[in-house]
């Protein structure tokens, strides 16, 4: 074994090491040489790997800490051709070992995942190790987001939906209600996976809104984020409806009974009708009570208790004497499920796209 490492960190050192004693285990009697990147090359270092009469060269990149994520490696493999390219790290996940599959480059960790395949001289060994971080990484300053399913995160996404843009971060915390942090955080986000146009540091604005909210439904969830439960009422649906009319609570109507109602406003008749009454509200107990409503799990009434339904923040859609959910917001909670009913939400969003051109 032969090594040169004169620049790399202390580190990057004790992943190279462990790697290529893998390599020497896996076939005892090859030769393993390593040279540190030079000024014209882009990668970290280079290794042959020599056995028998092939010798195979592995331009590698290091990374010190986990690669977890598929935006991980879009950013480490940027353009760069994935021919005899390999990353090494602590831990990668099986989705980043997915990603680096997709972009042509071998890969290695320290829990004893492993790829290195090339086609000249013809190399492929596989193995896999760790699905699971057995040491996560420490969080080095400002925590990323790495989901859009949290109810803040909700409301800072339909405002963003309702309105296109906003002025800047703060303006959006303070039309929303949530703090700026969290607001940096959702918008961080989202540019990272180039859900808003470049302003270069002006206003914030939305790519393209059916994208924006495809994508926030792949971790948004009526039920789910909201913690909504199932009910009957004692009254029958019909009078606990009614009894909303009364309320001592801010309550939203949303679901396809919402989407219809806003279609129709729009000359178009909704597809689907509502099976469910779907409802927002801001005080759970006092619904229960208001409505005479019981707990069960196949209950037709759905109730989801949130903290954006007065005007200072998302408020409401007001038709007839009913009160709605913002037309988003409802496209949110139709895409989120399955089947017919997010059949529905498609159409409802593609309608608020169209309405905005």
């Amino acid at each position: 074994m032969f090594l040169v490492m004169r620049n790399m960190a202390r580190m990057e050192t004790r992943l190279v090491q462990p790697f290529i004693s893998d390599l020497e285990k896996l076939n005892p009697g090859s030769r393993v040489e390593w040279r540190d990147g030079q000024q014209d090359t882009e990668f970290d270092g280079r290794l042959m790997w020599k056995v028998s009469s092939a010798e195979l060269s592995l331009d590698v990149e290091i990374k010190s800490r986990s690669v977890t994520s598929r935006e991980d490696v879009r950013r480490i493999v940027g353009g760069r051709l994935g021919e005899n390219a390999i990353l090494l790290a602590a831990f990668i996940s099986p989705a980043a070992c997915d990603e680096l599959r997709l972009a042509g480059w071998s890969y290695w960790d320290g829990t004893g995942n492993l790829l290195i395949r090339s086609s000249e001289p013809f190399v492929w060994v596989e193995r896999s190790g760790m699905t699971r971080n057995p040491n996560p990484d420490k969080p080095e300053g400002r925590r990323l987001l790495r989901s859009l399913k949290g109810q803040a995160a909700s409301v800072v996404v339909v405002r963003l939906l309702t309105e296109g843009r906003a002025a800047s971060a703060r303006e959006l915390s303070r039309q929303t209600g949530v703090g700026v942090a969290t607001v940096s955080r959702v918008l961080e986000l989202l540019r990272g996976e180039q859900l808003l146009e470049e302003t270069n540091g002006g206003p914030v604005v939305v790519r393209d809104a059916s994208t924006l909210a495809a994508r926030w439904t792949q971790d948004y969830s009526f039920t789910n984020t909201f913690k909504a439960r199932r009910y009957f009422s004692l009254l029958g649906e019909e009078i606990a409806r009614e009894r909303l009319h009364m309320a001592d609570f801010d309550y939203a109507l949303t679901g396809v009974e919402a989407a219809n109602d806003y279609l129709g406003s729009a000359g178009r008749i909704g597809a689907l009708p509502p099976s469910e009454t779907w409802i927002y509200v801001s005080d759970g107990a006092a619904a229960e009570r208001t409505m005479q409503l019981m707990a069960d799990p196949r209950g037709s009434i759905v109730i989801a208790e949130c903290g954006f339904l007065s005007q200072e923040r998302e408020g409401v859609r007001v038709a007839g004497n009913l009160r709605f959910a913002r037309p988003w917001r409802t496209a949110g909670d139709l895409l989120s499920a399955r089947g017919r009913t997010a059949s529905v939400g498609l159409e409802l969003a593609e309608t608020l796209d169209r309405e905005r051109v």
